[in-house]
């Protein structure tokens, strides 16, 4: 029998600070990001919490919400 993973999944809020994107990840206190381009926002947010935990940055999955600018 093969037993299926379950892969943990990451809320990413996303929010646009000068030229850049601001990236937090609420469940990881303390990880922040940032990325240049909203194309490299993801790259940018896999990378953070791969090096977070030391991990394979393909083992988990993450939803983002952007935050319109006030």
């Amino acid at each position: 029998m093969v037993e299926q993973m379950i892969k943990t999944t990451y809320r990413a809020i996303i929010q646009k600070s000068g030229m850049y994107w601001a990236i937090s990840v609420p469940e990881i206190s303390g990880l922040y990001s940032q990325a240049l381009s909203r194309d490299t926002v993801e790259e940018m947010t896999r990378e953070a919490i791969a090096f977070w935990f030391e991990a394979d940055p393909q083992c988990f999955d993450i939803e983002y919400e952007f935050i319109d600018e006030a």
